[in-house]
């Protein structure tokens, strides 16, 4: 699991790795995002009040091309760093404390348990790409016939004129 007890960063760092199904690990994610098991490194630090976590997430996710509409794998190895600070801490801090902007992002929660899972998540569904593509060149689709343009050329002219358009070609300037 990925819940660490606070009192075990109060002498020494902290190292978890694990392997597993994202729903086993306790995050919950689309079977299409994991469908192996993920790999995930964590190290956890705490410094005054502040539990820094940083380390990565490796597995692979099952999209569908953008152009071409295939499924294909997608591996993928996503870094994160994050830092922690317990509720009860920020209340008791002056309401003017100010960090440089930009600097690292503050997570607060609440009890003696801290959880990695969420930023995992974060992590996971941070890696799936804008635009899926199976591979670089992928040529798609044809417009006209629907032919897969990877595998083989069509014999279209192009792709069908649209009617809602009719009225533009018609203008003489």
């Amino acid at each position: 699991m990925l819940k660490v007890e606070l009192r075990t960063l109060e002498y020494e760092d902290l190292i978890l790795e694990e392997k597993g199904w994202a729903k086993a690990l306790g995050i919950e994610l689309e079977p299409q995002l994991n469908p192996e098991p993920l790999e995930i490194y964590c190290e956890l630090s705490k410094s005054g009040d502040l539990i820094a976590a940083k380390g990565w997430v490796k597995g692979k996710m099952l999209l569908s091309c953008d152009r071409c509409l295939k499924e294909f794998e997608n591996p993928y190895k996503s870094f994160f760093e994050i830092h922690y600070r317990s509720q009860c801490v920020e209340e008791e801090q002056e309401k003017d404390e100010v960090f440089p902007e930009g600097e690292f992002e503050i997570v607060y929660f609440e009890g003696d348990l801290l959880d990695v899972a969420d930023q995992v998540r974060q992590t996971v569904l941070l890696s799936v790409p804008m635009r899926a593509l199976c591979k670089e060149d992928c040529r798609g689709l044809c417009g006209g016939c629907g032919c897969d343009l990877n595998l083989s050329t069509c014999g279209c002219s192009g792709p069908p004129p649209d009617s809602r358009w009719e009225a533009l070609r018609k203008l003489k300037f």
